[in-house]
């Protein structure tokens, strides 16, 4: 693994910049071989069919979520957990909590430790939001994780491990605080990213991010944790992507980007941070047009493993008699800005691909794949061979053509096309068409 070390701990300077990448340093899918076959390269592992307008999306290896319209208006829709490896669905929630006081279901994430899902009343602007834990197809009891009226957006929903996550922001000065708690205790009066165990009380509900500048996008999933774009300050015009540690809830990793660059999506890939653009800019040269970037290698360095390496770096100097007293409040500021920019470095370094079409979805990875929804297709890219493939949709469909439901790094990754159309000889197809593939 790099070390961030190498500059002697208490000289260090503050964090100096942002990401910033060569235009050659970045290559797209006109760099790649397109490959017209998918055999050999993706393998179809399971096919479902469901219920038209369904949408699905999917945090984990074993399952996904989906959203199920009915045929009233109350409730507008049910909950159901497709089954990856069988392709069966079955029914996680009828109908909302609060359908007697008029809420409705907007949301859901799982994976395979629990569920968590928004519902709102519309009239009144409150919403609540909901946890509980499952065991393969088995849902145990609702359990409030937190509530709040229209003076907060509509929280975005995501899961990691064993908790479950949302993100909301005010909408204007003097809202009422949220129920979870940050570090010192307090009730959260800005912008949040908080957490909350499967199966805990509101009363655990904790605020791993505060963030008085916002928030850029929704969190996504990501192996061992949540990723998302923050504003340290309202002042603020930079924006950097955090990883935030399902182990603990805390920040252990983080990249800035350019001045006033805002992503649309982040990602935390096998390689690291992504990020997608949905307008062009004037500079920041390798990163200047719209599409999704992410590191074609690995960076080996988190800036929680840089900072203690120059920490470790300090603590030496202190045995061996070079450094005279203790370690700083400083000491600890500067060691954290010179992990910071360790780890910016090895990403400004870096091969990056960029996938040039208007993000539409955060992208989803398995093993060398990267997976980008691409207007009515889904774009496979090995980041290793540098080649692709498209998901073609099977018949016609909707508007938006094969949708990725996945995001996160999964082995399996899930598409679905809700498709409505009628062949030549045959009956009516009108049915939301859902696959599921894993590299070969």
């Amino acid at each position: 693994m790099t070390s961030a070390a190498s500059g002697g701990g208490s000289s260090a300077q503050a964090a100096e910049g942002a990401l910033s990448i060569p235009q050659d340093a970045v290559f797209t899918t006109e760099q790649c071989e397109y490959v017209d076959d998918l055999k050999g390269l993706l393998t179809l592992r399971t096919r479902a069919s469901l219920p038209f307008g369904t949408t699905l999306t999917s945090c984990s290896e074993s399952l996904a979520v989906c959203l199920v319209p009915t045929k009233s208006a109350d409730p507008l829709l049910q909950v159901g957990l497709l089954h990856l490896g069988s392709g069966n669905m079955t029914t996680a929630l009828k109908a909302s909590v609060g359908a007697e006081e008029g809420f409705q279901i907007f949301d859901a994430r799982a994976n395979g430790a629990g569920l968590i899902w928004l519902e709102s009343n519309v009239l009144s602007g409150d919403w609540r939001v909901y946890s509980t834990t499952l065991d393969g197809a088995a849902v145990g009891e609702p359990i409030l994780a937190a509530e709040g009226n229209g003076s907060w957006t509509l929280p975005s929903l995501a899961v990691s491990g064993g908790f479950a996550w949302w993100q909301t922001t005010p909408k204007e000065d003097g809202a009422p605080p949220l129920s979870c708690k940050n570090g010192e205790g307090e009730e959260v009066s800005q912008p949040a990213l908080c957490r909350i165990a499967f199966g805990s009380t509101q009363d655990s509900a904790q605020a791993s991010v505060t963030s008085p500048g916002g928030f850029a996008c929704a969190p996504v999933p990501a192996l061992g944790g949540i990723a998302c774009a923050q504003k340290q300050s309202e002042k603020s015009k930079t924006w950097q992507l955090i990883f935030v540690s399902e182990e603990d809830g805390q920040i252990t990793d983080q990249l800035t980007l350019p001045s006033t660059m805002k992503p649309m999506d982040v990602s935390y890939g096998p390689n690291g941070f992504g990020f997608s653009f949905d307008a062009l800019y004037e500079f920041g040269d390798g990163m200047a047009n719209l599409g999704t970037y992410v590191p074609a290698e690995e960076i080996s360095l988190t800036t929680a493993t840089a900072t203690a390496d120059v920490l470790a770096a300090l603590e030496q100097q202190l045995s061996s008699g070079q450094k005279s007293s203790g370690l700083t409040d400083e000491d600890r500021a500067k060691a954290k800005a010179q992990g910071e920019d360790a780890v910016c470095e090895l990403y400004s370094s870096a091969p990056w691909f960029r996938f040039p079409r208007a993000p539409i979805t955060s992208p989803a990875f398995a093993g060398n794949w990267l997976f980008v929804k691409s207007t009515n297709v889904i774009a496979a890219v090995d980041l290793v061979e540098r080649k692709y493939v498209t998901i073609p949709t099977e018949s016609a469909t909707q508007g938006y053509g094969e949708y990725l439901a996945t995001s996160g790094t999964s082995d399996r990754i899930v598409t679905f096309a809700n498709v409505d159309y009628t062949p030549m000889s045959g009956e009516r197809i009108n049915e939301c068409t859902v696959r599921v593939w894993e590299p070969a």
